[in-house]
């Protein structure tokens, strides 16, 4: 009897293009960041902006939910976020670096500044503080992006090279949504850490 694997394959190249992601993502913290040294007016206008319009009226709404309304608001935004990633990647294999690690790394090299920058954290603290969840959701965006990227390589090797005995765009669709479970477990994890755990951080003495 053949044995069955709860989670799918994840070959040499996989973890290739995990790898290569994760250094995308500290290359776009690091030009986050970065960008305070180069120009901090433009570096703080920025951040603003992203601020108002990403995170000002989430948290005013998680404000006067409990725990429970803020995890299924955390989890359901992270979610739609993770597939986009992975979706986009079916279509066009660099979309996934473009539209969800670098955003996301270069936002983080942001707040990171503004925090050092406004004499509130430095940024030691403040990447402590992303620590815990960050364990969970920064893989969830890596596997991401690249089962997106190898989903839309597999896509558009099959236009290029059609046979009849190659996989067809279905099969590369269920072997790219297979790793939605962990996905979904990861970013559970991830947001029940956030709203549980990461509070608790900003209690400790190096936080006041």
């Amino acid at each position: 009897m053949p044995k069955r694997h709860f989670l799918p394959g994840f070959p040499r190249s996989h973890r290739m293009l995990l790898a290569f992601s994760g250094f995308v993502l500290i290359l776009s913290v690091a030009m986050g960041y970065g960008t305070w040294t180069a120009d901090p007016v433009l570096a703080k206008n920025a951040i603003e902006q992203v601020i108002q319009e990403q995170f000002t009226g989430l948290i005013e709404k998680m404000a006067k939910l409990s725990w429970w309304g803020q995890f299924l608001i955390i989890f359901l935004n992270n979610l739609k976020a993770t597939v986009l990633i992975m979706l986009s990647g079916a279509f066009l294999p660099f979309l996934p670096l473009m539209v969800g690690v670098l955003p996301n790394g270069f936002i983080i090299g942001l707040l990171a500044g503004l925090y050092e920058y406004e004499r509130v954290l430095p940024k030691s603290t403040f990447f402590l503080s992303l620590l815990p969840h960050g364990l969970f959701e920064i893989p969830a965006i890596l596997l991401a992006a690249t089962i997106g990227i190898i989903w839309g390589v597999r896509n558009w090797r099959s236009i290029f090279k059609a046979d009849s005995g190659r996989p067809s765009w279905g099969d590369h669709a269920k072997r790219s949504l297979a790793f939605v479970p962990l996905l979904v477990a990861l970013l559970v994890i991830a947001a029940l850490v956030e709203v549980l755990v990461t509070p608790l951080f900003f209690k400790l003495p190096r936080f006041t």
